[in-house]
C-alpha cells in the first residue's frame, strides 16, 4: 500500500514590479541616479531610482539583463 504524505500549500506573496525604459541617442552621466515619484498600488507614495546605461544596443541589453538578474538575487525570499 502506498504511503500517504501530507502536503501543505505555502502561499507565495504577490508583488508589483514597476518598470520603465527609454532609449535615447547620445550619452548621459551614468553616475546620476535620479529618483522618480510613484504612486504605489495601495495608493501610498514611493520613489523609484532611474538607472542610466550607455553603450551600443547589444551592450545595453546585456547589462540590463545582468542588472535584472542581480535585482532578483538581492530581493530573493527567505
Amino acid at each position: 500500500m502506498a504511503e500517504w504524505q501530507a502536503t501543505r500549500t505555502i502561499a507565495k506573496p504577490h508583488y508589483t514590479l514597476s518598470y520603465g525604459m527609454r532609449l535615447d541617442k547620445g550619452t548621459a552621466p551614468e553616475l546620476a541616479h535620479p529618483h522618480m515619484s510613484v504612486t504605489l498600488p495601495d495608493g501610498s507614495a514611493g520613489s523609484m531610482t532611474l538607472h542610466v546605461m550607455n553603450g551600443t544596443k547589444d551592450e545595453i541589453k546585456a547589462r540590463l539583463l545582468e542588472s535584472v538578474g542581480a535585482f532578483f538575487d538581492i530581493h530573493v525570499e527567505a
